[in-house]
């Protein structure tokens, strides 16, 4: 019996030295596994990227949960290292929040306080003591994004009054049936970086925090900056990148209790480091206090809508697009610095109907992605047009040849606007209607006179055109528009009166129904032996 329990007990000696063997073989095995053989400090920042490219920010916590479990050595690591802990959610529990406020020791935190579309959050009781215990940490937030559902009015004051002198970064969206738009306080303590309201609102916009600003984005805010809060927070940005306001209506501006004399003094505000630009939904005076006063660099996003299209608004468009305009010319990537500007894909193209004007910078061939969107109401569609070409032109450095499309529209049959102003900006020309295109035969066979005396054709850069007569009107004197066409062609294409012709236009497309239009069907192989590329299609 003695024999037999020696025995076991050797036997569990034995079978316990193997395990510690094998424990150890796998431990050498995991120490020679690459990412084991990195420093601390790079696999804390390989952990740091992996939280940062999850999809949803409340996975962070879940996902490093279960990092701590894959190894002994992760495990020290991650326990160890409190940048990895400064980020607190909302929607885990009370004792998972207090972990990593403690496990981040003091280095600042990231708040992200979404609590879905949970209502009523003021009396919710299974959010109070996560709220105490962001207040009692709320010197550490430097990052806050908190999205809320309607009724949530007092524990959004209460979080965002709350002291936080390393705050940074403020994201508030107030969503759901928001009646009265909350506004709140906030703390004067260090300047901001980022500002980004949706459905809510300061209470106080001249706080020394709205300094130094790099992001402003408000989105129909309630009670919104005026017109002076505005330009003096942006003059106070010099650093400002983004800038974004959208549905600020007039009642939010300017109350009629708080009415304010308008800054005068234009001083022009530099913000060179601007690249995204967003204004939607605007008073006009407003957007015009705006755009008149900015000076950014080249922006690589400008988004400007406007569907007002009264008298009053149309003479700020008209200020705006001033001769030697810095302000617009950066706005469209318009710039002496930039000579790609000439040479690559991308082509700005304008397009005009009738009381309505849009203005994008696409990559040519397409319209799905503009870098740069104007879109604006103009009744006096071929005034603006005319001060478009003049603005162009008047600027100091060589512009790649711009896009100009004309719509359709009853205005045209009364007058159509001079497109001389274009002569040394135009490089393509699409028009619709048969009284506009009438006027353009016109203009083909016009002189023009360089600013070196050269005399030439109107518009020599133009390299594409398409006309495109509309198939249901009805047309007089038919037999005309065939001449004025040969006739314009074969002065622009071929010479005319000691004017020299003008290089091939890589394309030319006249679109109409040949029994409609038979004198242009009939000297069609005419005018494709001046021009080859020329094309007449019913294709619409």
């Amino acid at each position: 019996m003695e024999a037999e329990n020696a025995l076991d007990v050797a036997k569990s000696h034995i079978l316990k030295a193997i395990d510690q063997h094998i424990a150890y073989i796998h431990t050498c095995r995991n120490r020679a596994v690459p990412i084991h053989q990195l420093p601390t400090e790079i696999f804390t920042i390989i952990v740091e990227m992996d939280l940062t490219w999850n999809s949803y920010p409340e996975a962070d916590e879940r996902r490093l949960l279960e990092l701590v479990t894959v190894s002994r050595v992760w495990r020290d690591i991650i326990i160890n290292s409190p940048q990895v802990w400064t980020n607190i959610q909302a929607r885990n529990p009370l004792h998972i929040a207090e972990l990593f406020i403690e496990r981040s020791k003091a280095l600042p935190l990231s708040l992200t306080w979404d609590t879905g579309s949970q209502p009523d959050l003021d009396t919710n009781k299974k959010f109070a003591g996560l709220l105490e215990l962001v207040i009692r940490n709320s010197s550490r937030i430097r990052s806050m994004d908190v999205t809320t559902g309607y009724r949530s009015e007092q524990t959004l004051r209460r979080l965002l009054g709350s002291p936080t002198p390393q705050l940074e970064i403020l994201r508030v969206w107030a969503r759901g049936d928001v009646r009265d738009y909350p506004q709140f306080a906030l703390s004067e303590r260090g300047p901001l970086k980022e500002l980004s309201l949706t459905s809510v609102g300061l209470s106080d916009w001249d706080l020394r925090r709205l300094s130094g600003l790099r992001v402003v984005d408000l989105k129909n805010p309630g009670i919104a900056p005026s017109i002076n809060q505005i330009l003096h927070l942006l003059s106070a940005s010099p650093f400002l990148e983004i800038l974004n306001l959208v549905a600020l209506k007039p009642s939010s501006i300017i109350p009629a209790n708080r009415s304010e004399e308008i800054d005068k003094e234009e001083r022009p505000i530099e913000l060179p480091y601007l690249e995204t630009i967003r204004l939607a939904e605007l008073p006009p005076l407003y957007r015009h206090s705006i755009l008149s006063r900015i000076r950014p660099g080249l922006c690589n996003y400008v988004v400007v809508e406007d569907s007002e299209d009264d008298r009053a608004n149309e003479m700020l468009w008209e200020e705006l697009w001033r001769e030697r305009s810095d302000t617009m010319a950066a706005l469209l990537q318009l710039s002496s610095s930039s000579p790609l500007d000439l040479v690559n894909d991308w082509e700005l193209c304008i397009d005009v109907a009738a009381g309505q004007v849009q203005i994008q910078d696409v990559v040519a061939g397409r319209s799905d992605d503009p870098r740069t969107y104007f879109y604006f109401g103009f009744r006096d569609s071929c005034r603006l047009i005319e001060k478009l070409g003049e603005f162009f032109c008047s600027l100091d450095f060589p512009l790649r040849p711009i896009s100009l499309r004309i719509k359709k529209g009853p205005i045209w049959e009364q007058r159509q606007p001079d497109l001389c102003s274009w002569s040394s900006v135009l490089g393509t020309l699409r028009v619709e209607g048969i009284r506009f295109i009438r006027a353009v035969y016109q203009l083909l066979g016009q002189q023009w006179v360089m600013k070196d005396g050269t005399v030439t054709w109107v518009c020599p850069r133009l390299s594409n055109v398409e006309l495109s007569y509309l198939p249901y009107y009805a047309t007089d004197n038919p037999e005309m528009d065939g001449m004025a066409l040969l006739r314009a062609v074969q002065k622009r294409w071929e010479g005319d009166n000691g004017i020299p012709a003008l290089p091939q236009p890589s394309r030319f497309l006249v679109r109409c129904y040949p029994r409609i239009l038979p004198s242009i069907k009939s000297r069609a192989e005419t005018i494709k032996s001046i021009i080859p590329c020329f094309k007449l299609t019913d294709k619409y």
